[in-house]
């Protein structure tokens, strides 16, 4: 029995060992077909399928074709488009590589196949032309525009840098558009000048704020020029803001004119979610001031 078992064994080893070869085989006659179908100068995609040119040659219908390469150039890894490209400080102009010309004060830039001008100089044509800065000014670093810009308490008149004129009670801004200068808290530009700014009574100078440039202090609301108190109803309380009636009535309070008035709740109601009104419990609906069954 138990050489029946070994033997029985070893035929499935050799039956297994068969079928291992017979894939191998069907593998190696699908890749050989495969290579022996690739155009020539091609290579496999390999488990990807299907095939790519060689390096140094391109695609063209189901042929691999040799790249043209010109003087001063070297060839990519690219099947598609021209399959080359131009040497470090050549550019390519048609089919051919012309050498990059660069002119005094400029370098060739990163890319290789252009040129920029060093700092202090601006592009012209094919030239780089001296930046002329004039007195109060410096070299903005731009390619475009003049070139270079007024320090602060000047402005760009044409090719010079003219003083700006500036108020009693103001300074200079460094701002290359407007008045070029503003004025100091507690003023504001009046006809060209700083005129000094009056809080009234119960105010305060507010910097930055639109319309009287002031606001009132707390208590207190702006009422035309002045800061006029704010009167806060019983069942009221003050709000801080400057402006309005400058008062909320209290959460179980209506606001009635001047007044706060407590609101009415009848039975099966509560507050509403403002706290000035009022809404039935569930399920009760409302029917003119009392809540009734639905």
């Amino acid at each position: 029995m138990n050489n029946f078992r070994a033997d029985f064994i070893d035929v499935r080893r050799a039956v297994s060992t068969l079928a291992l070869m017979l894939v191998v085989l069907v593998f190696a006659g699908v890749a050989s077909a495969q290579e022996s179908a690739l155009p020539a100068n091609s290579i496999s995609k390999g488990y990807l399928g299907g095939w790519e040119c060689a390096q140094g040659f391109t695609k063209r219908s189901d042929a691999c074709v040799e790249i043209a390469i010109p003087e001063n150039a070297y060839a990519t890894n690219s099947s598609y488009d021209r399959g080359w490209e131009c040497r470090y400080g050549y550019r390519r102009e048609g089919e051919a590589c012309i050498e990059v010309i660069i002119p005094d004060n400029a370098y060739l830039s990163s890319l290789g196949f252009q040129w920029s001008c060093v700092r202090g100089f601006q592009k012209v044509d094919t030239s780089c032309r001296l930046i002329t800065v004039p007195e109060n000014g410096y070299l903005s670093g731009e390619s475009f525009g003049s070139g270079w810009e007024c320090k602060r308490g000047f402005r760009a008149s044409e090719n010079e840098c003219e003083p700006i004129v500036v108020p009693e009670n103001g300074y200079a801004t460094n701002s290359t558009y407007g008045r070029g200068w503003a004025c100091e808290r507690g003023y504001k530009e009046r006809a060209g000048e700083c005129a000094r700014l009056v809080a009234p009574v119960n105010g305060f100078l507010a910097y930055g704020l639109s319309g009287s440039d002031w606001d009132c202090d707390r208590g207190y609301k702006v009422a035309r020029d002045a800061c006029e108190k704010v009167v806060v109803p019983e069942g009221g309380y003050l709000t801080g803001a400057s402006y309005g009636a400058g008062w909320q009535c209290e959460r179980g309070f209506q606001s009635n004119g001047a007044a706060c008035i407590a609101v009415r709740v009848p039975e099966n109601a509560h507050l509403d979610y403002a706290g000035d009104g009022w809404e039935c419990d569930a399920p009760y609906r409302r029917n003119n001031d009392s809540c009734v069954d639905a």
